[in-house]
């Protein structure tokens, strides 16, 4: 069973992408721009059915929203892995502690945070190369960690340590490969290849 507060967190994630999703830029219009350089400018066509105008407040406050992104998109990167270490950790050691509980919280929530934040994010940005791949693999991963990261805070009780260990280890995991997409993104799918 589903934590209340778990419940109205995914709730929150499943409203934030059904109104990020509405809002113009999120098809192929946004993907049809000069490829130089990373933009969050507005896009210039608006699809013809739109139940969100580009300059109304939602989708004003909702574009604003979306740049918190960049600054949250650390906290699950950080607490899903040191969840996962410290999870080893004590199992190796035969250990208990509460450290875990917390960091799968702190990881959970913040994950959840921050998919629904990328969501709004990306709605009218434009990156490198216009991949859309890079795009699809981000925001998927990253969606899918915050959603695996929930399911895990809530049946963490009924998992044995060390199966705790390895669906930890794959959040992690998740999130590390969402943050390749979202640097990649960023800075260049070639980004790892420069020196």
């Amino acid at each position: 069973m589903i934590p209340s507060s778990a419940f109205w967190v995914l709730f929150a994630l499943i409203l934030a992408l059904l109104i990020s999703t509405a809002v113009p830029g999120h098809g192929e219009e946004s993907r049809n721009r000069p490829e130089s350089v990373q933009t969050t400018a507005p896009t210039d066509e608006a699809p013809d059915a739109i139940w969100i105008k580009p300059d109304s407040t939602l989708y004003k406050g909702t574009k604003y929203a979306g740049k918190f992104h960049l600054m949250v998109l650390h906290f699950p990167i950080a607490f899903l892995l040191a969840g996962s270490l410290v999870q080893w950790y004590q199992v190796v050691r035969k250990k208990d502690g509460s450290a875990v509980p917390v960091l799968l919280w702190f990881g959970a929530i913040g994950a959840v945070a921050t998919a629904a934040l990328g969501w709004m994010y990306a709605y009218d940005s434009v990156y490198f190369g216009q991949d859309e791949n890079l795009l699809f693999w981000h925001r998927w991963l990253g969606t899918g960690t915050a959603a695996v990261a929930m399911v895990v805070l809530s049946l963490r009780n009924m998992l044995g340590p060390k199966t705790l260990g390895v669906v930890l280890t794959l959040c992690a995991g998740a999130v590390a490969a969402a943050a390749h997409f979202g640097a990649s993104l960023a800075y260049g799918p070639d980004f790892f290849m420069k020196f």
